[in-house]
């Protein structure tokens, strides 16, 4: 029943817990234990975090049967019991075949982000049924070496389990590479890459030091030899490396894992396996204190570095919130703009109804008009007027939001555009007694590219401007030329309320005005010099204005390049 073999013995005198002996080459606690032990919390971690996920229940079937399979290599060094070791290997060959067949369903499961189907299922049955239906029989022990202490194994269950095994290995390849050419997304794809060579690797290591111990088993090979199986089990070190890094870069199963975090806790397992190959105890308290400080300083590590995550990801949020919150305004504003396009357009008709009776009201075409009818019509053909005007400039401005703005650019004299707007406006400026002066050299021509009514309107309205705003006073106009630059500027000067410093990066916004406006004009909307802007910079010119300060008035220039 019990091995005869001195060393043995002198094991299973050292023996503790049925596993720890310190006759046991250390390689064989660090290398399985660490496995198990990182293996068991990733999946524990992937549970907690994600209990619908498939793969992560694959995951952590595939630690769980590699963790027994470790602790019965384990029990195969520590126990001479030959029941205990032939209950062990005769079971052996289905944990490994097991393995290799849930690797491949966790690679499927993870890659499509969803279960296999039961004709999956079905073929993965049938693959491993001949290694099940084989063991605990002759088809996989033949007998017990008393003096080695091993069972002897059948050379027809090494050979049919390892052909399974690369059938599968070949299979996870096969699969990865497929889903990887068929994958759009270059983050999708990484991922599949990452873990198919990370599932790989694990099989290989796990496959190759198996295979070189079952042979070394069979041909009685020195014990050393046994040595070299214990350096497959990094393998799922590897494997989890690889789908630790999955989770941290791309967010995978769900689950927001930070570097720190993982760093950490590698660190940790790293320091803590050290205990399974330090003999001597001042080294074990030298270790320990190590691993506590690591955990200290570990943990507040991992809260400084989370709280700097989560504060980026409400910026993120937040971000994300602000840009659809924009995008909503803006497409309210077009909604806005359109509608208020319709309206003004509504309003036209009517008003110039109105305009037009009141003019022939006060023309006689009617009969004749005299007191106070006269002036109440004159009254209601002013309003209208301004009323006509302000509508022209929603229009305009629905127009420049909507980008339906249309421009007819002619070749025209800017200084004939001048006068035409000057005596236009001559009776305003006269009524107001200002005193008015132009300056324009009539010899001279003033060649520019232009749309008539729309620069004629900026023109227009930036003269209007200055006489609406220009209580006493003056206003001068002037037409010159800038041989250096190639250009022909406007230049309106007035006294009036003049524009403060701290108004002026503000004044050629939209519905702007300065504070002192009102008390010129009441009337005023805030968009002539918008749109006045917005037409300027259609035509490749520009408007500005100029002012020492409220109350000391102020000077606009309308700049465009001239033709030569």
């Amino acid at each position: 029943m019990y091995c005869a073999d001195a060393l043995s013995l002198s094991i299973y005198s050292t023996l503790k817990f049925a596993l720890f002996s310190g006759e046991v080459p250390v390689l064989v606690y660090y290398s399985h234990l660490t496995a198990i032990i990182v293996s068991l919390l990733l999946s524990f971690f992937l549970i907690y975090h994600n209990r619908g996920s498939i793969a992560a229940k694959v995951i952590a079937t595939i630690s769980i049967m590699f963790s027994l399979w470790s602790i019965g290599d384990i029990l195969l060094w520590t126990q001479i019991d030959s029941r205990v070791l032939m209950f062990i290997w005769s079971y052996w060959f289905i944990f490994f075949t097991s393995i290799f067949a849930l690797s491949l369903y966790f690679l499927y499961t993870f890659i499509k982000g969803k279960d296999a189907s039961a004709a999956w299922k079905v073929v993965f049955g049938l693959l491993l049924t001949p290694i099940l239906l084989a063991s605990a029989t002759t088809f996989t022990l033949e007998g017990f070496d008393v003096p080695n202490c091993s069972a002897v194994e059948n050379p027809f269950i090494i050979n049919a389990s390892y052909i399974l095994a690369g059938m599968i290995f070949a299979w996870c390849v096969v699969f990865g590479a497929r889903e990887y050419l068929r994958a759009k997304e270059e983050s999708k794809k990484k991922q599949i890459l990452l873990s198919t060579v990370g599932i790989s690797l694990f099989l290989l290591c796990f496959s190759v030091a198996t295979y070189i111990a079952s042979i070394a088993n069979l041909f009685d090979a020195e014990p050393d030899t046994f040595a070299i199986e214990q350096y497959g089990y990094f393998g799922m070190t590897i494997f989890i490396a690889f789908l630790t890094y999955i989770i941290v870069r791309y967010k995978a199963f769900n689950i927001k894992l930070i570097a720190a975090q993982a760093l950490v806790v590698g660190l940790v397992i790293l320091i803590g396996s050290q205990f399974f190959f330090i003999r001597n105890p001042i080294n074990r308290v030298l270790n320990g204190v190590t691993l506590a400080l690591s955990l200290g300083f570990g943990y507040l590590l991992v809260k400084s570095v989370k709280r700097e995550v989560e504060a980026r990801e409400l910026i993120q949020t937040q971000k994300e919130q602000l840009e659809k919150a924009n995008a909503r305004l803006k497409e309210l504003d077009i909604q806005k703009t359109e509608f208020v396009s319709f309206a003004t357009h509504q309003l036209r008709s009517p008003l110039a109804a109105m305009r037009g009776n009141a003019s022939l009201i006060l023309e006689g075409d009617y009969g004749k008009v005299e007191g106070g009818v006269k002036e109440g019509v004159q009254t209601i053909l002013t309003s209208v007027k301004t009323l006509a005007n302000v509508v022209e400039d929603y229009l305009n401005i629905s127009r420049i939001e909507l980008g339906t703005m249309k421009y007819d650019l002619r070749e025209i004299d800017f200084k004939d555009m001048v006068k035409e707007v000057v005596n236009e406006q001559k009776p305003n400026i006269d009524a107001k007694g200002l005193k008015f002066v132009v300056s324009i050299d009539d010899g001279q021509t003033y060649k520019i590219k232009a749309d008539p009514d729309k620069f004629k309107q900026v023109v227009m309205n930036t003269i209007d401007n200055s006489v609406k705003y220009t209580k006493e006073g003056s206003l001068a106009v002037s037409l010159e030329k800038d041989a250096k630059k190639g250009t022909v500027r406007l230049k309106i000067a007035d006294t009036g309320v003049g524009i403060r410093p701290d108004v002026m990066p503000k004044l050629f916004q939209k519905f702007s005005r300065a504070p002192s406006a009102n008390e010129a004009n009441i009337h005023g909307t805030g968009l002539g010099l918008f749109i006045a802007k917005q037409i300027m910079e259609a035509h490749g010119g520009r408007i500005w204005a100029e002012s020492e300060g409220e109350g000391k008035g102020s000077q606009f220039y309308i700049e465009l390049p001239e033709v030569k």
